[in-house]
């Protein structure tokens, strides 16, 4: 059986073709999202990180981590969160929010120093007019291996390429579980929690092209650039983005906000 895609349909709108079905249902009835507020979590979502980074790709070397749990010094003042495959109870996919902590004034981000100046002009002073305690990197997002293998995506980090695809056939159906926009629900999640207002991120340039193909556009996107593989800068207002998806994509923001259940807060400087 051929797997489902939502791009091969003749460039029908997926949300008017008839072929899809409610983005949020199908997205449950196959995962959840969890932030990880307990250390039995955390360790979970480092295990991941450990088979992605450490074993699949090899950008961090596995013989620092004995535990076999990948972390490092930005950990401590990040939220995490991963989200599970309901029938095996499997982690399927990790992300982290990395935040300014306690002194926003001596606290960096990840890709701040190697990528940021590589962005435009406005979006270098977009980023230096907000409050840094307001901003948060989206950080080591990863597909387990064994997800990765069901999309046929082994080489990337997040399984997303611009063919992605996955056919499950529970239940008789057949199913395109959105791990990003999963992803980006449980970023949303800890945003709101943390008073977050904007993003930054470095993602693959397949990730971000689906991602805009779910009506999830950042205002600032850089140069494709070397940063563990080839990856462009991206940096947005999370409020600008979510009401962009509102209005392009309304099913994509039901399942991302949970149907306005998480929005997130409005800038203090607007």
């Amino acid at each position: 059986m051929p797997a489902y895609s939502p791009f091969h349909n003749d460039g029908q709108n997926p949300t008017a073709s008839g072929e899809t079905e409610n983005l949020s249902g199908l997205f449950k009835s196959f995962f959840e999202i969890e932030v990880a507020t307990t250390e039995e979590l955390v360790n979970k979502v480092f295990e991941v990180r450990y088979q992605v980074y450490c074993i699949d790709r090899a950008f961090e070397n596995p013989m620092q981590f004995p535990d076999k749990r990948e972390h490092d010094a930005y950990d401590p003042r990040s939220a995490h969160a991963l989200i599970r495959h309901r029938k095996s109870g499997d982690s399927v996919a990790v992300v982290r929010l990395v935040l300014a902590g306690d002194n926003p004034e001596q606290s960096d981000f990840p890709m701040e120093g190697p990528c940021i100046h590589r962005m435009s002009q406005q979006a270098q002073e977009t980023i230096a007019a907000t409050p840094r305690q307001h901003i948060a990197e989206i950080s080591r997002m990863a597909v387990s291996r064994e997800f990765r293998r069901r999309l046929n995506e082994q080489e990337s980090t997040t399984g997303v390429t611009d063919q992605t695809s996955y056919a499950d056939a529970e239940g008789g159906r057949r199913a395109m579980p959105y791990i990003s926009l999963g992803l980006f629900a449980a970023i949303l999640r800890m945003s709101v929690k943390h008073n977050v207002t904007h993003w930054m991120a470095v993602m693959e340039p397949a990730q971000l092209r689906l991602l805009k193909r779910f009506g999830v556009e950042f205002d600032h996107v850089g140069p494709v650039m070397e940063y563990h593989g080839l990856r462009r800068p991206a940096f947005t207002e999370a409020e600008s983005l979510i009401n962009g998806i509102l209005r392009r994509r309304p099913d994509v923001w039901k399942l991302i906000t949970e149907s306005g259940r998480y929005l997130p807060p409005i800038p203090v400087n607007r």
